[in-house]
């Protein structure tokens, strides 16, 4: 069996790391305007960051496709951003969850904050009422 190298031609290498960079300078940018919490971007700038040196050592790419036993390198980068998808889901998931509980919980404080208001309004009405009749 003869194994063919399917290498990225220049233009497209570039084309990927210009797409990273940019990606990249968007998520810093993000972060910088407080539309993205530092902890969530991490994973984007991983992201981005595996995908620059994969563009940039697109050598060491088709090494490890090979070593894992596909002889279709970019078939490979498809399996990697599947994974980091995979990962992003898990995280955002895990996130969600945390947020849902979260707001249950605020939920249930609001709701005892608003009886205990309503108790005491109830309670000094109550009060003012009596103190006018005792005079």
């Amino acid at each position: 069996m003869q194994i063919v190298s399917y290498g990225l031609q220049p233009r497209t290498q570039i084309l990927i790391v210009l797409v990273s960079i940019t990606l990249l300078g968007v998520v810093l940018h993000m972060v910088r305007k407080r539309h993205v919490r530092e902890q969530y971007s991490l994973l984007w700038i991983a992201a981005c960051v595996v995908l620059l040196l994969a563009a940039v050592f697109i050598r060491a790419v088709d090494s490890l496709a090979r070593a894992v036993g596909i002889f279709y390198p970019p078939a490979f980068l498809f399996l990697v951003a599947i994974l980091l998808l995979v990962v992003l889901q898990v995280h955002f998931s895990v996130v969600i969850s945390s947020l849902k509980e979260q707001s249950r919980s605020l939920t249930q404080d609001l709701g005892l904050l608003q009886n205990e208001l309503h108790r005491l309004r109830r309670e000094l009405d109550h009060e003012i009422t009596r103190k006018p009749q005792e005079s």
